[in-house]
């Protein structure tokens, strides 16, 4: 897998390149808000202190073990450091760390780096358990409200209500943008 874009499920209005479409809620619709998928799609599903979280399968290169990162000073607490990933050096962000969840005392093995990418960049997302792949329907996608806080505007894309299941869906473009590497 080369290029993988996240854009094929859940494109954001700056991603369309053809006339927007139109948002519950018409002309003062938010700019970043995820349009809901047309069809069925499938997401990752990986738990981060407690809670389900669901990335779009498309986003996913690989999954590895959790590995512990080469530290770089300087850096904010949530980027644990790099990895090389079969001679390409990517950055390691802790998901844990991003939701302002306290660090794990010890990995018991379940820890996991999920590596997303998109055009080309690549960036390793350590959590807390990998669980399945979950395929959901449109209208299991649920938007969510206007959250105070700028993570939840940036970083959720909505929910997913499956059966008992509440999957919070997460949108990685602001992590790859900010922290990926280009492959070489």
């Amino acid at each position: 897998m080369d290029t993988i874009s996240t854009a094929l499920c859940f494109p954001t209005l700056d991603s369309l390149a053809a006339a927007p479409p139109t948002f519950p809620g018409g002309a003062g619709a938010d700019p970043d808000a995820v349009i809901p998928p047309e069809g069925p799609f499938e997401l990752l599903s990986v738990r981060v202190g407690g809670q389900e979280y669901g990335l779009p399968l498309p986003s996913i290169q690989e999954i590895r073990r959790y590995q512990t990162a080469t530290p770089l000073p300087g850096q904010a607490a949530a980027v644990l450091g790099v990895m090389d990933l079969r001679g390409q050096v990517i950055a390691l962000l802790d998901l844990r760390r991003l939701l302002n969840l306290p660090d794990v005392a010890e990995d018991d093995g379940r820890r996991a780096v999920v590596v997303l990418v998109r055009d080309e960049r690549r960036l390793g997302l350590v959590v807390d358990e990998v669980l399945d792949v979950l395929r959901a329907e449109p209208g299991q996608f649920r938007p969510l409200p206007a959250l105070p806080g700028p993570f939840a505007r940036r970083h959720l894309a909505g929910l997913i209500s499956a059966d008992a299941r509440r999957v919070l869906l997460l949108r990685a473009d602001d992590w790859l943008a900010a922290h990926a590497n280009r492959a070489a």
